[in-house]
C-alpha cells in the first residue's frame, strides 16, 4: 500500500488529492482515522481508491475478492460501487484492524456486502475453488505479503471470469525494483512477478504509475 502517489512532487500530490478523488464521508473519516496509526503508510491513496472503484465499475463487477484488508479502505471503495446484492470476500491474516474497518463499512452502508475471511489467504482462496466458485468472480485486488503475490494472482486466474480483472498493488515496491542493490525477498518477488505478468498470455496487462505502482490484468481465459 502507499498513501500517496510517490513519483509526484508535493504540490502535484496535493493537487491530485483534490482533483482525482471524490471520497464518501465514510471514506474521509476512515482515512483520517487510519492516518493517526503508526503504520499509516499502508493506507491506499485516495486517488488509487478512486481508480479501483472506477475499474470495478467499468466491468460491472458484482462479485469481488480482496487479499489484504488493513483498515478496510479499499474494501469500502470497491463495495461502494457494487450493486445492492454484490459480494466482496475480504481476506486478511489478522483481525487486528477490523474494529476500525467494520464501523466504516457500516457508516458507508456496505457492511452487508463484505464477508471477512480471517486466516491464510491461500487457504481461503483454495476453499473458494473447492466450493465451486471457479470463474465466478469479477474483480480482485491483491495488496498483501509480496512473496505470495504471484500465488494470489494464480488463484485469481482460476477464480475470476473471462473479462474480469485482477489488480495488484506495490509493483514499484517503493522504487526498490529499479535498484539492483536491493536484493531482499520482497523486492525480488515483485521483480519476478513483473517479469511474469508482461509475458503472461492469459491476461491483457498494464502497469499504472499510481500509488506505489498498480498492475491491472484483464483475464482472457475461462
Amino acid at each position: 500500500m502507499a498513501n500517496q502517489t510517490n513519483q509526484l512532487n508535493i504540490k502535484m500530490q496535493e493537487w491530485l488529492q483534490l482533483h482525482a478523488s471524490n471520497p464518501s464521508e465514510a471514506m474521509v473519516q476512515l482515512c483520517k482515522q487510519t492516518q493517526s496509526l503508526e503504520d499509516a503508510e499502508m493506507l491506499t491513496s485516495l486517488e488509487q481508491l478512486q481508480f479501483l472503484a472506477f475499474l470495478a465499475t467499468s466491468i460491472n463487477a458484482k462479485k469481488a475478492i480482496e487479499v489484504g484488508v488493513y483498515t478496510g479502505a479499499s474494501a469500502l471503495a470497491v463495495a461502494e460501487v457494487l450493486p445492492t446484492d454484490g459480494r466482496l470476500i475480504a481476506c486478511d491474516s489478522t483481525d487486528e484492524y477490523l474494529p476500525i474497518a467494520k464501523p466504516a463499512w457500516e457508516q458507508g452502508g456496505v457492511a452487508k456486502k463484505i464477508e471477512v475471511k480471517v486466516g491464510p489467504a491461500l487457504e481461503t482462496l483454495q476453499t473458494l475453488l473447492d466450493e465451486g466458485y471457479a470463474n465466478t468472480f469479477d474483480f480482485m485486488y491483491i495488496d498483501a505479503d509480496k512473496t505470495n503475490s504471484k500465488n494470489y494472482f494464480e488463484f485469481g486466474i482460476q477464480l475470476i471470469r473471462c473479462g474480469g480483472m485482477i489488480t495488484i498493488d506495490n509493483m514499484f515496491y517503493g522504487g526498490y525494483v529499479a535498484d539492483e542493490t536491493q536484493q531482499d525477498e520482497n523486492t525480488q518477488a515483485t521483480r519476478d512477478l513483473a517479469k511474469h505478468l508482461i509475458q503472461d498470455d492469459r491476461i491483457t496487462y498494464a502497469l499504472i504509475p499510481i500509488g506505489d505502482g498498480l498492475a491491472t490484468c484483464i483475464v482472457n481465459t475461462a
